[in-house]
């Protein structure tokens, strides 16, 4: 300290800018500083304790440390609030409030207690050392009140340090209710949207529950065909039944209703907290999920409301339905009853009598009051059964009425004149005169004959008055019946007509509502790629079915229909058997459809079905099925023509006029006979090749037993005998081995054999045989053997003729699609070599004469001959001779 000192006063007038007094004593230092500036340790009054000064420094040292940590912690606690991710479920948000509700009261605690600390210290430093001392609430009023108190230097600016010390911790404090206020609101809102959000899934279960309760109750599919079960029995079980689940509906009403009330509060509480949020202008926490939640709820309600209302309004009008339907039945057939025992009557009384009891029998029906029936919204399958209930009264009411209007002209008044009646003369008897002596017995045995005679005379007056009372009977019950017949008939033809329309409106109904909107914008873009480059697989060529139907087909049966001049005659079924002739071609549409049908199905399974572009579909066409089911109607409506023909057949009475439908009826009978192979063309299996490219089937047959064998000139050593499936195409002939799994449904055909039509040299009845037919090859000879039952109910004779002819004709169309391929391959190639090789083939063709011909000038060309001229054109042209031999194969 000395050395330092000296060092100081040597160099202070080298080095230091200001003026440096070194006071050796104390009275040169009070000489330059004044009392009241010196501790008392050098004479002056300030009453400074250096331990103390130190351990003050100390304590405010740790005090402001302790608040720099603090404010550390709550930098922290506010990162950690402001980044955390709220959960989901209300069990953890609560956990999390209380969590952090516990950080910001330990905070708080921290806080008083450094609050606390300092104060004391503050109070220590102005000499204030009561315990009742109070901590006032702001710090910067303490500061003020610090410089108007009389503190020696020292302890002013360790009270100064202590104030600002206690002012940091008072806005720390500040800062964590002002974040405190508004992080416990976010929880709050989590905690309100969480509890919302548990409430809605509980009601959302109990919906699913109630749906699934209203799904199990028996609809009205249910009771419909349990009350065909019991439709011959007595109606009260099916009555119970549905009075029973009548009373469980209700019950599940009153639940709904209980549950709807619930959901409404549920959205309510969802509105509030929306407005809410809105009101107080913060972040709007939950919105986007509590409005489509509030939108579900209404959606529930109404769907489940909706669907317990059109349960109970078809339940009900089932039983309307069962309960009229009874009345219905006896009221028929008393009118059936009443037509065939009251006859058209002669005498004016018996038809008015007769006319009374139609006419009260008729106001009977109005006492049922079918209108109950008629409803805008019954479904289809009650709707269908309430309509025929309507034709059957209908029909009943308008004979009925046919025959009140007969009776009532029988019932008026016939008067008649009065004829003047003239009395025959009396002709007289020619006596029997006997001859000789006649015993007693020819005697007797003569007025046994005259007896007999006698009453063969009344029986046939009374035999001649009944027989004419029984003609006019007969006659008017063939008339009767011959109406009958005609209008059944005319039932028959309807029920053709209407079903063409409805089978060409549900057709339009896919092209429109499905094949269309494959290219809509708005739509194309949610396809996948497989499911649009495969949109003439899944549809094929319905398109062209549709057009064919709705062009042609139904406007021929429009015309027939409304034609008087055929209706009128009755030759309505010869002019629908020439609409099915004439189409003949056109439903070979139906064999592409077929043919494509397995794909289709693949392709829909595939990607199609359950996809959210074909279900809008569904649903904005109000279809109870989805497309697949639509895409079966074609395959189903080409079966039921062929019904429908035999129907008008069972009710035509001309004969003319059956064999014109019977011929009809053998044409779609072939159309159907060809779409069932094709049908089973498609599941033939282990072709190497694309079946596609072997043209169309001709025929198939079933469980034919083929002999192969094998030729060695002119002797035959047979190979195999085996039992296949033959498919005959357009270019080959297929041999296959059926794979049934038991079930029926799924059948195979493995490919096992193939005969090219082009090969076979002959076909024909083996050793006059003609229940079997023969293919020769060139090394090879197949004898066919059909079953005796095939599958169209031909005769195993008549089959094997048909496959004769077919086969021949392939033959022959083959043998013509060949040639017509050379002649077109030797018109392309205009070479002067090919020239004239044509040229010396034709030349050797004429010099060659037939074994018949009738020039006896004509000398054949030896083959050897021939043979050597081609030789010799070979040499001078190699070309040609390649060609001779391309020809020749």
């Amino acid at each position: 300290m000395q050395r330092a000192l000296s060092r100081i006063t040597i160099l202070n007038e080298i080095t230091c800018i200001h003026r440096l007094i070194v006071c050796r004593t104390l009275a040169e230092l009070h000489e330059h500083l004044d009392a009241s500036q010196l501790s008392k340790d050098l004479g002056g009054t300030i009453d400074f304790r250096l331990f103390e000064w130190i351990e003050r420094r100390a304590a405010i040292e740790k005090l402001t440390q302790s608040i720099h940590e603090l404010s550390e912690m709550l930098l922290v606690f506010i990162k950690q609030c402001d980044e955390i991710e709220f959960p989901n479920a209300v069990d953890s948000t609560q956990q999390l409030l209380l969590q952090h509700s516990t950080q910001k009261t330990e905070l708080e605690q921290e806080l008083l207690r450094i609050k606390t600390w300092g104060h004391s210290l503050l109070c220590i430093i102005r000499q204030q050392h009561k315990a009742t001392a109070s901590i006032p609430n702001h710090f910067a009023d303490e500061v003020n009140e610090i410089h108007d108190l009389s503190l020696a230097p020292d302890q002013a600016a360790h009270a100064r340090a202590c104030a600002n010390a206690l002012t940091h911790v008072d806005n720390s404090e500040c800062i964590l209710q002002q974040f405190w206020c508004l992080h416990e609101a976010r929880l709050n809102r989590c905690l309100a949207l969480r509890h919302f959000e548990q409430r809605f899934k509980e009601v959302q279960c109990t919906f699913i529950q109630l749906h699934n309760n209203l799904s199990q109750l028996p609809d009205i599919n249910t009771s419909l065909l349990r009350f065909e079960c019991y439709r011959t029995d007595n109606n009260t079980t099916i009555r119970e039944e549905i009075d029973q689940t009548l009373i469980q509906l209700d019950d599940l009403s009153q639940r709904t209703q209980t549950m709807i009330s619930q959901a409404t509060l549920l959205a309510n509480d969802g509105l509030d907290l929306i407005m809410e949020q809105q009101k107080q202008q913060s972040m709007a926490y939950g919105i986007d999920s509590i409005e489509p939640k509030c939108q579900e709820l209404d959606e529930m309600k109404r769907n489940l409301t909706g669907q317990i209302d059109e349960k109970r309004h078809n339940l009900k009008l089932l039983r309307t339905y069962i309960d009229k339907l009874e009345s219905i039945n006896d009221w028929c057939t008393r009118g059936k009853d009443m037509l065939a025992m009251h006859p058209i009557h002669l005498s004016n009384d018996k038809a008015s009598r007769s006319l009374t009891e139609l006419e009260n029998f008729l106001s009977d029906l109005s006492t049922i009051n079918l209108d109950e029936l008629q409803h805008t919204s019954t479904p289809e399958p009650l709707r269908s059964m309430i309509n025929q209930v309507f034709n059957r009264v209908n029909d009943v009411r308008d004979l009925c009425e046919k025959r009140c209007e007969q009776l009532r002209r029988l019932a008026l008044p016939i008067n008649r004149p009065v004829q003047r009646v003239h009395p025959l003369p009396l002709q007289q008897t020619e006596s029997l005169n006997l001859i000789g002596t006649t015993t007693s017995l020819l005697q007797q045995q003569m007025n046994e004959h005259l007896t007999s005679a006698d009453n063969d005379h009344n029986l046939s007056s009374s035999s001649s008055s009944s027989n004419n009372n029984n003609s006019t009977t007969a006659s008017e019950c063939m008339i009767t019946h011959n109406a009958k017949m005609d209008k059944k008939q005319r039932h028959v033809v309807t029920e053709l007509l209407v079903t063409e329309q409805v089978y060409v409106e549900e057709l339009r109904t896919i092209i429109e509502g499905y094949m269309i909107k494959f290219d809509e914008p708005e739509r194309y873009r949610y396809l996948p790629p497989a499911i649009i480059q495969n949109k003439s697989v899944l549809f094929s060529n319905l398109p062209d079915i549709y057009a064919f139907h709705a062009t042609s087909f139904l406007r021929d049966l429009q015309q027939i229909y409304d034609d008087p001049s055929i209706t009128n005659t009755c030759s309505i079924g010869s002019a629908i058997a020439a609409c099915f002739i004439k189409r003949k071609s056109n439903f070979k549409l139906y064999e592409q459809y077929v043919l494509n049908k397995s794909q289709s199905e693949r392709i829909w399974e595939q990607f199609c079905a359950g996809h959210p572009f074909f279900t809008k579909i569904q649903q904005s066409l109000g279809h109870r099925l989805p497309l697949d089911s639509y895409l079966l109607k074609p395959i189903q409506r080409i079966t039921q023509y062929q019904l429908l023909l035999k129907e008008t057949i069972k009710y035509t009475r001309n004969e003319q006029e059956c064999l014109h439908l019977q011929a009809a009826l053998r044409v779609m009978l072939n159309i159907l006979s060809d779409l069932n192979d094709v049908m089973h063309s498609t599941q033939i299996v282990g072709y190497p090749d694309n079946l596609n490219t072997l043209g169309r089937v001709h025929l198939r047959g079933e469980n034919c037993l083929i002999s192969k064998e094998k030729r060695r000139g002119t002797v035959y050593t047979r190979t195999k005998t085996s039992t296949r499936d033959m498919f005959l195409f357009d270019r080959d002939i297929l041999l296959c081995k059926k794979k049934d799994e038991g079930n029926g449904k799924s059948v195979q055909y493995q490919f096992k054999e193939l005969i090219r039509i082009i090969d076979i040299a002959v076909c024909t009845h083996p050793k006059n045989d003609r229940n079997k037919f023969e293919l020769l090859l060139k090394d090879w000879s197949y004898i066919i053997q059909l079953p005796n039952n095939s599958s169209n109910g031909d005769k195993a004779e008549e089959t094997s003729v048909k496959w004769i002819d077919t086969i021949k004709s392939c033959v022959t169309q083959q043998t013509e699609q060949r040639r017509a391929e050379m002649k077109q391959r030797s018109a392309s190639l205009d070479h002067p070599a090919y020239a004239h090789r044509r040229h010396l083939q034709h030349r050797a063709t004429m010099t060659i004469r037939a074994p018949d011909s009738d020039d006896p000038d004509d000398e054949p060309t030896t083959l050897s001959q021939f043979n050597e001229t081609t030789k010799a054109n070979s040499k001078r042209n190699p070309k040609i001779s390649i060609n001779n031999s391309i020809a020749r194969l």
